[in-house]
């Protein structure tokens, strides 16, 4: 009997063992997958600072104007280019079309209202 027990108890040492040694190669191994992935992270994060501050150049807008007076000449647009849509019906279209009807602008027309203390600033 006590050699029953005395192996049953071998074997349960022996698979207790085995389980351990299982388990430590498991963390083992799962450490070291994670520091690989903390590489990966770091590495990715300096990839989108250094994109950031390459979207940061592009988008200079001192760079962006000095490309556009190099390659254009490109000028901002002043109130005297523009026409209504009265007078471009009547420029491109037949001389028996309708004209279209200019829509009267609302009280409550916020950039009329805008427009107008551009105007007010303008004066002083």
């Amino acid at each position: 009997m006590i050699r029953i027990a005395t192996i049953f108890l071998c074997i349960l040492l022996a698979a207790a063992a085995v389980g351990r040694y299982r388990a430590e190669v498991s963390v083992r191994e799962a450490r070291q997958e994670l520091e690989r992935l903390e590489a990966v992270k770091l590495e990715e994060l300096r990839d989108i600072q250094m994109l950031r501050a390459e979207i940061a150049f592009l988008e200079n807008p001192e760079r962006l104007a000095k490309i556009a007076t190099a390659k254009t000449d490109l000028r901002p647009s002043h109130g005297g280019q523009t026409v209504t849509a009265r007078q471009f019906a009547a420029a491109f279209a037949d001389e028996d079309a309708p004209l279209p009807d200019e829509p009267q602008p609302s009280k409550n027309d916020v950039i009329l209202h805008a427009l107008k203390m551009a105007q007010l600033a303008d004066a002083r």
